[in-house]
């Protein structure tokens, strides 16, 4: 289906939006807005915008720091990103959204859904980022820094995204040659500042509890498997899914951190029967 895309300034930065357009003229339908992992873009939800579009008025937005929004800017924090989403959606309609945010898109729409309680109708959370208690933490705590280094490096000095695909194709030894272009280009766009600022001081101490406590809204949580790449173990699962009042989750076992596209269409059916509950 077809879309726009355009710049939307918040009054702090530039943000690069798409939109589908609403399915009628004459329907006032759910407006949806999509939110992206960390190092990634809109372009990551491209297996369901078009099957979403055809129900909701849709947005896809790129976060500070990556796609062709704004850079990060010195002093920018994971609270920066929420901010910049939720006067967003301000700006873009004038009544509650379903929010779908996806890893670090997650704890964003988790964080606006429990800040800006007026803008979050229902929040989907994909694999979200929970800060001390999530494997991504675990697993990258010791090889962290120094990965996010070198690829900081390998961005500053790529004239073209083509330059980056040896780098993702050693990293993604089995994805195939699209996808491999396509997180070139992801990287590419990646503001390098993120890989070394954002990232320089330890917190392994970060709890949001309370964030997530503060989430009114119906909220469904969707994830995969540790052992294949996701981030909330059964534990945690069952953690936030407790912290969260109006909550359940779905879990499905033969996929990792990206349940949006390896079971796109399971995804597209999960989602419509959450928004007709």
């Amino acid at each position: 289906m077809k879309f726009t895309e355009r710049y939307v300034h918040t009054g702090d930065i530039a943000m690069n939006v798409a939109e589908w357009s609403a399915p009628s003229p004459d329907a006032l339908p759910m407006t949806m807005v999509l939110v992206h992992g960390y190092g990634s873009n809109w372009h990551t939800w491209g297996r369901v915008t078009d099957k979403f579009a055809q129900d909701f008025h849709l947005y896809a937005v790129d976060l500070r720091g990556m796609g062709r929004s704004g850079r990060f800017g010195k002093g920018s924090r994971r609270q920066t990103w929420a901010d910049d989403v939720a006067r967003l959606i301000g700006m873009l309609v004038d009544r509650p959204v379903l929010l779908i945010g996806h890893s670090l898109g997650g704890w964003i729409t988790a964080a606006v859904a429990a800040q800006r309680p007026e803008l979050v109708s229902k929040a989907v959370l994909v694999e979200p980022y929970s800060g001390v208690h999530s494997e991504v933490r675990r697993r990258e705590r010791v090889r962290r820094q120094e990965h996010r280094e070198r690829r900081a490096g390998l961005i500053r000095s790529a004239i073209t995204p083509a330059d980056l695909v040896p780098s993702v194709r050693e990293q993604y030894s089995e994805a195939s040659d699209d996808s491999v272009e396509r997180i070139a280009r992801m990287w590419f766009e990646l503001d390098p500042v993120l890989e070394t600022d954002l990232n320089s001081s330890s917190d392994d101490a970060e709890s949001f509890d309370e964030m997530f406590s503060a989430i009114q809204c119906p909220t469904l949580i969707i994830r995969g498997a540790v052992e294949r790449g996701g981030i909330l173990s059964d534990e945690e699962a069952d953690r936030l899914a407790g912290l969260i009042p109006d909550s359940r989750a779905l879990y499905w076992p033969r996929i990792g951190h990206s349940p949006h596209i390896a079971r796109n269409h399971d995804f597209i059916r999960a989602v419509k029967r959450f928004h007709a509950e």
